[in-house]
């Protein structure tokens, strides 16, 4: 039995709902889904539903709010017969819903879809004039069934923690070996303290004080933490980093679905730009061809922005 609606909860749930289509980048694409609809809709709770379309290299998909759904019988929409491989796709067209005087029509296109709700005449004449076959889908029973971005979103912040501590567990190893050699050093040269003078005791103590793993090499271990979080969490990837003392210049990869305060959690410094294949080049700093960081403090002075 098709999905019945009272007239109010139809017209809350298709009026804010959207659709869209996004560069298939990365192996989380269904994260990237949530990321951008919680964008689009100014809420941090929505439920979704979306297919990979590998030919096309997207991912298409429908979005609302999670709190417009309370009095919906069913997440299973009949309208998500305009997604590929759904048993009632018939191709590029106009998937139509009606209830009362009011439509919202998924219009896929073969490589783009988008959402129209309006009186039933003008979506009627929309679809009309655009020259698209029109679908009902008002007796679909089997939809893809929409559900909270929350499981999609955990799925990539574990998978994300698991990346970072592995990363974390490498630099901290290499910190405790230092921090190992400077207690070594400092041992040996506290047991020769009695035989010498107090000037040379003096200038031995700042000597193994020196050794000591101290707070400057905590923050560089952060600030390697940092960059290799915002990445990771993007599914992106570090190109190039480099760092001379408190400065750092770095090149990451990116997916171009991802927005603007993405972007900025790299330092107000970082800039992106466009790199083709659906990602993007975000840098800090200038990184020369052999690796070499020149001048990291000079890099552009406001972070890039997404499509």
């Amino acid at each position: 039995m098709a999905t019945v609606f009272a007239q109010d909860t139809f017209d809350e749930v298709f009026g804010q709902m959207i659709a869209g289509a996004l560069p298939l980048a990365g192996v989380n694409a269904e994260a990237a889904v949530a990321l951008v609809a919680r964008d689009i809709l100014g809420t941090e709770d929505v439920h979704t539903v979306s297919v990979r379309e590998p030919v096309l290299k997207r991912i298409l998909y429908f979005a609302v709010p999670s709190r417009l759904l309370t009095s919906v019988p069913s997440f299973a929409l009949p309208l998500t017969a305009a997604l590929p491989g759904h048993p009632a796709h018939r191709g590029p067209g106009a998937y139509v819903l009606t209830h009362a005087n009011r439509s919202v029509a998924a219009l896929f296109t073969g490589t783009q879809l988008r959402l129209l709700f309006n009186d039933r005449d003008i979506i009627a004449e929309t679809i009309a004039e655009q020259g698209l076959p029109e679908f009902d889908v008002g007796e679909v029973q089997d939809g893809y069934p929409l559900t909270s971005s929350y499981a999609a979103l955990q799925q990539r912040v574990d998978t994300t923690s698991e990346r970072v501590t592995r990363v974390a567990g490498v630099v901290t190893l290499a910190a405790g070996l230092i921090y190992l050699g400077s207690q070594l050093a400092t041992g040996y040269y506290q047991s020769k303290l009695d035989a010498i003078s107090d000037r040379k005791e003096l200038a031995l103590q700042r000597f193994t004080s020196d050794l000591s793993l101290n707070s400057k090499l905590a923050e560089q271990i952060s600030m390697v933490q940092l960059v290799a979080s915002n990445t990771v969490r993007t599914g992106g990837w570090i190109e190039r980093y480099r760092q001379e003392g408190s400065k750092e210049a770095f090149e990451v990869m990116v997916p171009e679905w991802v927005t603007r305060d993405i972007v900025q959690s790299f330092g107000s410094e970082a800039k992106a730009e466009l790199a083709g294949d659906g990602m993007v080049r975000v840098r800090r700093g200038k990184i020369t061809e052999k690796g070499t960081v020149a001048g990291a403090s000079e890099a552009a002075s406001s972070a890039g922005s997404n499509r």
